[in-house]
């Protein structure tokens, strides 16, 4: 049982797997790649029971066969070989042989029949999918899904299906209950998205936006979802994620109504401003006052440790005069995925959330905006 692959071809698909085989577990299992050869291809499995991922490379088969060993050990071998081609061997005891040049490595392995089986789907399920609408819409979300365990319900994306006037849209929101990033498409056609919508844990997300990358090529991606998971299928890339079984909160009570102050600012000068102010926040707080006045922004921070700083900062404003804070980061991040030179802000009062928009929307999108809490300071 053997077969011979290309060392570049080997670890491209290797290097996808790390990132769902590379964490602590207590099934020793998990932190192996599944490796399953026949005919003309090598099939390579990783999962960590939340994210699975499945590749087909190009390889020449001796004898059919497949074996489980560590994920990270086989990149790291791979990663350091000569630019020739691998052979590998299945051996006895779920061992493997791997051969480059004249380098040898016996591996050690688990029976592979205790490997995970990734979710069955259905082939003719899968409708084609714009691969840049996806990673668009993901990269104007994702950074405001939340990073904490206990609030599990928020570790994603939200998909949901809804009208907007006359047209059928696809919406995503992320929120981690300080900030909220909503942006509509023109509804894509996909399959098992419900009126209610699903949560895509951030993890899978994230791991679809480096397989769009990784393969910016493709033009379209084929997707749907089932009661349980999202199935993402680009070229001879699956991605096979669980999604979060929870309830997303009611995100549309929380957008503000009657927000007329409006401000109007250069993108670039506002996000350079910020990054030099918000060197001298507070690790625990990251809070920047902003006091505004006709036509002006200032901008401070104070370190109780090491000072403070201030910028002022040109802004086309009417208003009345205002102090407000905000936490920079979430600024700075919300302002980086907005494709505009020009950013609208608008504001109620101290106490208010603020809104981020674009003055028009990007080709394609019917609606986006970012939503920010204040901070007291």
């Amino acid at each position: 049982m053997k077969f011979e692959i290309d060392k570049r071809e080997f670890l491209r698909g290797l290097g996808l797997m790390q990132s769902v085989t590379g964490r602590k577990t207590t099934l020793p299992i998990l932190s192996h790649i599944l490796l399953e050869w026949e005919k003309d291809s090598l099939y390579l499995t990783g999962t960590d029971l939340e994210t699975g991922i499945r590749v087909e490379l190009t390889a020449k088969i001796n004898q059919d066969g497949k074996a489980s060993v560590s994920a990270k050990k086989l990149y790291e071998i791979v990663r350091e070989l000569p630019e020739e081609t691998v052979h590998i061997q299945k051996k006895e005891n779920q061992w493997i042989t791997l051969q480059c040049g004249k380098s040898i490595f016996n591996l050690a392995g688990l029976d592979p029949e205790e490997f995970p089986s990734l979710p069955p789907y259905e082939e003719e399920n899968f409708l084609m999918v714009s691969t840049q609408l996806i990673q668009e819409m993901i990269g104007k979300t994702v950074f405001a899904a939340s990073n904490e365990d206990s609030r599990y319900h928020l570790n994603g994306i939200f998909f949901v299906k809804m009208k907007l006037g006359e047209k059928e849209i696809l919406r995503m929101v992320a929120t981690d209950g300080h900030r909220l990033s909503l942006v509509d498409r023109e509804n894509q056609k996909i399959r098992g998205i419900e009126e209610k919508g699903i949560i895509i844990p951030k993890k899978g997300i994230l791991e679809i936006k480096k397989i769009i990358g990784d393969r910016g090529e493709e033009e379209e991606m084929g997707v749907y979802f089932n009661t349980t998971h999202g199935f993402f299928k680009l070229g001879k890339f699956l991605t096979v994620i669980r999604l979060i079984d929870g309830e997303f909160p009611e995100y549309e009570q929380v957008i503000p109504k009657g927000n007329d102050i409006k401000l109007i600012m250069a993108k670039e000068k506002m996000v350079n401003s910020l990054k030099r102010v918000s060197t001298m926040v507070s690790e625990r707080m990251e809070g920047i006052k902003f006091s505004l006045k006709k036509n002006n922004m200032e901008m401070s921070s104070t370190h109780q440790d090491f000072g403070d700083a201030q910028e002022e900062v040109e802004v086309t404003y009417e208003g009345p005069p205002l102090q407000i804070g905000f936490n920079a980061r979430y600024l700075i991040e919300a302002l980086n995925v907005i494709d505009s030179e020009e950013i609208i802000m608008e504001l109620k009062d101290e106490g208010s959330p603020g809104i981020l928009r674009p003055p028009s929307f990007p080709s394609g999108f019917l609606n986006q905006f970012y939503i920010i809490m204040p901070m007291r300071l």
